[in-house]
């Protein structure tokens, strides 16, 4: 007769509860896993959706300060050339008369066109659109030839274009960074040469100026309300996803380095 060869019931269940339960452990450990993993997901989009939306919210802020900055800057540019050009125009035309008719005329004619292109470079430094569409090297560009034209100053512009890198944004808050930066350097600097230099790196643009003044001591700089513009130009950097970073001493001139990551990169889920 044939006996079994199947185990005893009291060997093989055993055997059925440990794999039962080991079965029963990793689907609730999987299950468990996939909450856990979802509710991590959950958290990492809501913390995206509030990146998002403190950087809308300083960046706004930035704007309005830069806003703010380029009043000023327009009611110094009106003041300082073509309002100067428009009154030694009415001196020229009030003093008119038969002897120096042709000569004050040509004279006011000059100052009339004079006052008509800076009008027109000025719309064009102030004009965001126009900036972007120029681009960032080239509206850095005109930038440093209104500059060689107004002063004694050379200017030289070295580099490559960072509008691959740069969204339109970064783009216009660099510029108006850059802008403050060429005015600071021609109102305290005494410089007689201002280098501006474009790098893309692998991680950031990188926007450099350089001037051959007569520097500063930048813990003074930090104490004094100048010290404030530094901070507000730290804060547009950051708000944009950049960094400002200064090296200077007495008589040894001036380097600010702008640093800009992509925001492409910034936000991922």
């Amino acid at each position: 007769m044939l006996q079994s060869t199947s185990p005893p019931f009291f060997v093989a269940a055993p055997i059925i509860i440990v794999a039962s339960a080991l079965l029963l452990f990793f689907v609730i450990f999987f299950y468990l896993f996939m909450i856990q993993s979802y509710r991590r997901r959950i958290v990492h989009m809501k913390d995206i959706d509030n990146l998002h939306s403190k950087f809308e919210s300083t960046l706004l802020k930035s704007q309005l300060e830069i806003q703010e900055q380029t009043f000023r800057n327009i009611s110094q540019e009106i003041h300082d050339n073509i309002g100067q050009a428009l009154s030694l125009a009415k001196l020229n035309l009030n003093t008119i008369n038969v002897q120096n008719f042709e000569d004050k005329l040509a004279i006011t004619e000059n100052l009339l066109s004079k006052a008509i292109t800076d009008l027109r470079d000025l719309s064009k430094s102030l004009n965001g659109e126009k900036i972007t569409d120029l681009g960032l090297q080239a509206a850095i560009a005109h930038e440093l030839t209104l500059i060689e034209k107004a002063v004694t100053v050379k200017t030289e512009l070295i580099g490559d274009d960072l509008e691959l890198a740069l969204d339109d944004r970064q783009v216009i808050v660099v510029f108006r960074m850059i802008q403050e930066v060429l005015n600071n350097i021609l109102k305290h600097a005494k410089a007689s040469l201002i280098s501006v230099s474009l790098e893309n790196t692998e991680n950031a643009a990188l926007i450099t100026v350089k001037d051959n003044g007569i520097g500063f001591e930048l813990d003074k700089l930090e104490e004094g309300k100048t010290g404030i513009g530094l901070k507000n130009m730290q804060q547009r950097a950051r708000d944009i996803n950049g960094s400002v970073t200064i090296c200077t001493a007495p008589q040894q001139g001036t380097k600010i380095v702008i640093a800009i990551q992509p925001l492409l990169n910034t936000f991922t889920v």
